[in-house]
């Protein structure tokens, strides 16, 4: 094995996860190199964490194997350009906004709708994440999917993003993407823009971002605000006053308080409009 990894053993979760919330893993394998991720799935079959967005990690925590993929020190790199687009290849495992940040500083446009989204560029693309009318599908040229301790490189067509999905198995170890060229100061000052638009619409705190996708073209947050559920609370965990789609865990509250939660708050849309609304949030671990 690669000395880029560190083997830890029973270590608290939750700060490693943006809601906060989280058991312990029985064994936590952090490393920024995929070979390593290649090593661990071939022996067992771990957890992959990796910016700790759109993820629940249960009281019980994780028996088992954990692996959290970091990005290490290395920057994204321009693979071409010409006519006034560059070709972007980056690890899965940087963070979203540090791409973001990459791309203004090398006067590359295209990501500035993601800057304010958490997270890592992986767990981006095989959600297929959007903001603003953009998604990682529309930027995104080829993704290297390690499965089956294999990697391959794979172009965008072949993956089927859809809205906040994507079909492809595996884990999106590395992407490649299309951006435009175009002044710094320009897609600071769109970033900036767009960044505010967020700031605006969405509360802060402790979440782990939009809890349910939309149904049939309409965003959650009417369905849960129709259900009368803005502001509902169990134990310290509590739907946004601001924004209905967002969990706030508003200062010790556990995975089964959010998961209560986000099982009142289905059922009681279900009741309401007869409509099954489908989680972002992914469920880790013991309950």
């Amino acid at each position: 094995m690669c000395e880029n990894v560190r083997v830890l053993s029973n270590v608290p979760l939750a700060e490693f996860t943006t809601f906060g919330i989280g058991g312990n893993a029985k064994r936590l394998v952090v490393t920024s190199d995929a070979d390593v991720l290649a090593e661990e799935y071939a022996g067992t079959n771990p957890v992959l964490i990796g910016g700790g967005s759109n993820l629940l990690i249960g009281d019980g925590g994780v028996n088992g194997t954990v692996v959290r993929y970091v990005s290490d020190l290395c920057e994204p790199s321009i693979l071409s350009c010409g006519d006034g687009e560059a070709i972007v290849h980056v690890s899965g495992a940087t963070r979203l906004s540090r791409l973001c940040r990459w791309a203004a500083d090398n006067s590359l446009g295209g990501l500035e709708w993601a800057a304010g989204i958490v997270g890592s560029v992986g767990g981006a693309v095989k959600m297929n994440a959007g903001a603003h009318g953009a998604d990682m599908k529309s930027v995104l040229t080829s993704v290297d999917v390690l499965s089956e301790g294999k990697t391959r490189t794979l172009p965008t067509e072949s993956l089927n993003l859809d809205y906040r999905k994507s079909d492809f198995c595996g884990i999106a170890v590395g992407a490649a993407f299309r951006l435009t060229q175009k002044p710094s100061e320009l897609v600071r000052s769109e970033t900036a823009r767009l960044l505010s638009l967020r700031r605006a619409a969405q509360p802060s705190g402790k979440s782990a971002g939009s809890v349910f996708r939309a149904a049939d073209g309409i965003p959650a947050y009417k369905y849960i605000d129709g259900a009368g559920l803005r502001g509902c609370r169990i134990g310290g965990a509590a739907v946004s006053e601001k924004h209905a789609n967002f969990i706030i865990n508003t200062g010790g509250a556990t995975a089964k308080d959010v998961a209560s939660l986000i099982r009142k708050i289905e059922e009681e849309v279900f009741r309401k409009y007869g409509i099954a609304l489908k989680r972002e949030v992914v469920f880790i671990g013991e309950f």
